[in-house]
């Protein structure tokens, strides 16, 4: 992973044919499989409340961060991606953990307005 720019990641959820509960890539390629979809919902920030009301994780995680068309949250998924993976990849979670403190010390010095991510 380049840490000179902060990477673009992907989610995808079950796939029964690769045999796991969803998982998280970069660049076209598995990095990370989940092994618990509810604690990866978790960092959407989805809660039991919208369960209980009928909300799908999903159709939640769309509307908020995709098709929002107030406001771009891309960067929004992005740092919700990089935080799970913090938390839960062995592999991946330092580097990550260390993408998010260096963008965050950089949005409170008031230097970051967009951020790039890697293509």
């Amino acid at each position: 992973m380049n840490t000179n720019r902060m990477p673009h990641f992907n989610y995808q959820l079950e796939n029964p044919q690769f045999g796991y509960i969803g998982c998280v890539y970069m660049d076209g390629k598995i990095i990370h499989k989940i092994d618990n979809i509810d604690d990866s919902y978790l960092e959407f920030g989805y809660t039991e409340k919208m369960m209980e009301a009928g909300v799908l994780p999903e159709e939640y995680i769309w509307m908020t961060y995709i098709q929002n068309a107030t406001c771009n949250f891309a960067v929004c998924l992005q740092i919700c991606i990089i935080k799970y993976l913090g938390k839960n990849s062995a592999q991946y979670g330092q580097q990550c953990e260390c993408l998010l403190d260096d963008y965050l010390k950089k949005k409170q010095s008031k230097k970051v307005g967009r951020v790039r991510f890697e293509a």
